[in-house]
């Protein structure tokens, strides 16, 4: 039988356990947000919803794209805002800012890397001068998430040393900035090609680059193009058999390739996806389906059912999730559901092991 003191001290042990291993997971949280912040632009012509009107159980939020040229010049790919107004006003939120970062593409991320584990990491102590000057125009960034890294296996030629490489610059950047948290953004179609058909190009080695990466964004949000296959259950289905792109398979993908599960977070959409996906972010919303349900009737859309099941893998298979975008995702509630921001809430209900309440606006027919 256990003393008191015995049993004191176990759980003194336990307490420090679990502590220390949330100090050392960095990362958005289990529930972070992307934010578009131009709903009111007059190609857009929606109602404002301000960064602190999103919900507070949004862990962080997340800046759509800061993209760096190979003169190292930094922009907004989205061309929304030159004077990146939105990003300062996620830094005055109150909440860690995260965004993403890098370069157009692999072939520039190549360009960039280039010797990079031999020479010192010369181009990417060039970088880092720019991203300095960045930091210091828009101060409080919490971290970046390293983006456009794969392979695009029609075009790209294969680049030996890519993982070494890039992991030099990781860790140059990590010297220049030693509290900021790097993550990386991955599609998680590719990652499923490279597990069940491989492309033959050596690519990243995750068991080597692990130890200067902090977390890891798969992003789902393009998953599969919308069709009738998909119109009642969204393009990013658990399973079936008229696509290998599927969660079941992403799973075992992941954990095929050496994904650690506690640096893993999964990025959904929270809206409806068009069958051409010609239309805008703004011109495909939740709250037109409630509104107007004939336009959307071959549009492609998640229940909340579906998103309590992606907030539950989010939690068997990871660390968290990300939503993209949080203001678009029927802020104004205009379907009458329990809350605003239904997709949100369903898959927090989900990985917290609860069952969203139905909303009938949201039911197909």
């Amino acid at each position: 039988m256990y003393s008191y003191h015995s049993i004191l001290l176990m759980s003194s042990m336990l307490i420090l356990a679990v502590h220390t291993k949330s100090q050392d997971i960095k990362g958005p949280g289990i529930s972070s947000c992307f934010f578009f912040g131009d709903r009111t632009e007059d190609d857009c012509g929606l109602s404002e919803v301000l960064i602190t009107k999103v919900p507070q159980d949004c862990t962080s939020v997340i800046y759509t794209a800061l993209y760096v040229a190979l003169n190292y010049t930094i922009t907004d790919p989205m061309g929304i805002s030159n004077e990146f107004k939105v990003l300062d006003s996620m830094l005055e939120s109150g909440k860690p800012v995260f965004t993403l970062y890098g370069h157009d593409n692999q072939s520039q991320w190549s360009e960039v890397l280039a010797c990079e584990s031999s020479n010192g990491g010369v181009n990417s102590l060039d970088e880092m001068k720019s991203l300095k000057d960045f930091f210091d125009k828009h101060p409080k960034i919490e971290g970046v998430i390293l983006t456009n890294l794969q392979y695009d296996t029609s075009t790209s030629s294969e680049f030996p040393g890519y993982t070494e490489n890039l992991k030099t610059y990781i860790e140059v950047m990590k010297k220049k900035f030693p509290k900021l948290v790097v993550g990386f953004h991955l599609i998680g179609a590719f990652l499923i090609d490279e597990f069940i058909n491989p492309s033959g190009l050596k690519w990243l080695d995750i068991t080597v680059i692990d130890a200067a990466v902090d977390f890891y964004a798969v992003s789902l949000e393009f998953f599969n193009p919308c069709t009738a296959d998909f119109r009642n259950t969204g393009i990013t289905p658990m399973n079936g058999s008229n696509t290998i792109y599927t969660l079941e398979n992403l799973r075992d993908a992941l954990q095929n390739l050496s994904f650690p599960k506690e640096k893993t977070y999964f990025k959904f959409r929270t809206g409806p996806v068009s069958p051409d996906d010609s239309k805008t972010v703004c011109d495909v919303t939740t709250a037109m389906m409630c509104v107007d349900p004939n336009v959307a009737c071959d549009w492609c859309a998640d229940t909340l059912l579906s998103y309590n099941e992606k907030g539950q893998y989010s939690k068997d298979n990871g660390e968290g999730f990300m939503v993209r975008y949080i203001d678009m995702d029927d802020p104004d509630n205009c379907c009458n559901c329990e809350k605003p921001y239904p997709a949100f809430h369903a898959m927090l209900d989900g990985f917290k092991g609860v069952s969203t309440k139905p909303c009938e606006l949201l039911n197909r027919h």
